[in-house]
């Protein structure tokens, strides 16, 4: 029978250790002397202001946004961590661009609706008017 190994015991920790990280804050710090945590906030900025935009344009319906933050590390031999982090936006999908033709008899795209052209069949042309007194005359 193989013996199980057991798990690393954790060294206790001190709860007055000043270089101890206790809020994700003060570990994004860390990234860029501090320059990470500022492009978190700026790119945020802008996405709220996308989605404000996006909502002020094409309603809420779509106006969806997001952040994603990873961090990444690797533990050497000495306990030492080697932390790595990106951060990506996704902002608001614009509709799609719409537009509005006819399709013509020969199966061709048109501007003119046939259903006019097929009114238009029917009815006579009435311009000539008798210009003193504004009469309609039949042609």
């Amino acid at each position: 029978m193989t013996k199980k190994k057991s798990p690393p015991e954790i060294a206790p920790h001190d709860p007055h250790d000043p270089f101890k990280m206790r809020t994700i804050e003060q570990i994004l710090t860390l990234f860029d002397g501090g320059d990470f945590l500022t492009e978190i906030m700026t790119g945020h900025q802008k996405l709220m202001q996308d989605l404000l935009d996006h909502n002020a344009e094409h309603g809420s319906k779509g106006c969806n946004g997001s952040m994603t933050i990873q961090l990444s590390y690797a533990v050497g031999n000495a306990g030492d961590v080697g932390m790595g982090a990106t951060v990506s936006f996704k902002p608001p999908k614009k509709p799609a661009s719409s537009a509005s033709a006819y399709i013509n008899d020969a199966g061709e795209l048109t501007l003119y609706s046939p259903m006019m052209a097929r009114m238009h069949s029917g009815v006579r042309d009435v311009t000539p008017y008798d210009p003193e007194t504004g009469e309609v005359r039949d042609v």
